[in-house]
């Protein structure tokens, strides 16, 4: 530290800091002329430096090439913590570009069909199941669920890959009107226009400024009025097939679970596997209520511990219900 402190007062060269400057957003002058260089600090003196026991350190200053410099002490705890977070922070980084790159992102309308898909899988081959396990033969009941869970599975996913087509269909339609409308009516859309911005505190001067601006292009105007009076937005292209894939897969991944049981018992041990198809359902379809009901409660007091527990019990009632509906109508077809 001494041998430092002694070259830096008899060499009496300045430490310069390098910086790199930036072009501001603002302008290419204005941090300069408002704040002054980056570098525009005033020189403190060699002598004044050594007595107040500053050493330059090779991350924060360019010390002569010819003058001697110590490193300073390292810590192997606080080494090993900053190797630590350097590795977790790569690691952060790889996953975040996986995921960038796989372009996966789960949206609400995502959650909504795979709850939907699990919904009805979960209910009707659990009721089918439960009506085909009276007639006392388990390979009557796996055949038929895997006939029902395949058949509903395709119509499942179809009918809502349909549903998302005629969505898109619609909002085609409602910009073709809504085109017509500026073209032919232009003075309609301008009366949209204020009625959109007149609840907002708008005066006339300043809705007729924006009326102004909207009316250059009538796409912006259509565009406009699509998404502020009608509260429209265009569907995504791929949600058809998005929408049935996602239904399709919850609705069989939810049949599987009343189904499995019946492949882990005996041909003649039909009523344990009711059984057992009874007792999971119940837990499933309770977590799944409980579940859904915190996931899509949309103010917080709605997603309460009681709330949410009703909302299991409902969903166990509703399958419960559906389950034995199907048993006595079945049995009451077969004693008949």
């Amino acid at each position: 530290m001494l041998v430092v402190l002694k070259n830096l007062i008899l060499a009496r060269q300045p430490i310069v800091v390098r910086t790199e400057t930036k072009p501001s957003p603002f302008g290419p002058d204005t941090c300069t002329a408002n704040h002054g260089s980056m570098t525009a600090f005033p020189e403190v003196p060699d002598v004044k430096r050594a007595e107040a026991g500053w050493t330059p350190t090779s991350s924060n200053a360019d010390v002569e090439a010819g003058s001697p410099q110590k490193a300073p002490p390292r810590n192997s705890r606080c080494t090993s913590l900053a190797c630590i977070f350097s590795l977790s922070t790569i690691k952060v980084s790889i996953s975040r570009g996986f995921l960038a790159v796989k372009g996966f992102r789960p949206t609400p309308r995502m959650i909504s069909d795979a709850i939907i898909g699990l919904a009805d899988g979960m209910t009707v081959p659990f009721a089918l199941t439960a009506g085909l396990s009276t007639l006392g033969n388990t390979h009557i009941v796996q055949m038929g669920g895997v006939a029902e869970l395949i058949a509903g599975m395709v119509s499942m996913g179809v009918g809502g890959a349909l549903g998302a087509k005629a969505e898109s269909d619609g909002y085609k339609a409602k910009v073709a009107d809504t085109a017509r409308l500026v073209l032919k009516a232009p003075s309609e859309a301008i009366a949209l226009v204020h009625d959109v911005l007149r609840p907002y505190g708008f005066d006339l001067g300043q809705r007729n400024v924006v009326v102004q601006h909207l009316a250059q292009s009538s796409d912006r105007m259509v565009d406009y009025l699509m998404r502020f009076h009608y509260q429209e937005n265009e569907p995504d292209p791929s949600r058809p097939i998005t929408c049935g894939i996602t239904i399709g897969l919850g609705y069989a991944v939810g049949g599987l679970i009343p189904l499995v049981p019946y492949f882990c018992v005996r041909h003649d041990q039909v009523l344990l596997g009711l059984y057992i198809s009874i007792g999971v359902m119940a837990v499933t379809l309770f977590l799944f209520g409980f579940c859904k009901t915190v996931l899509l409660a949309e103010q917080e007091q709605d997603k309460s511990t009681w709330k949410a527990c009703v909302g299991g019990f409902w969903m166990v009632a509703v399958g419960g219900g559906s389950a034995a509906a199907a048993v006595g109508v079945v049995h009451g077809i077969a004693s008949a």
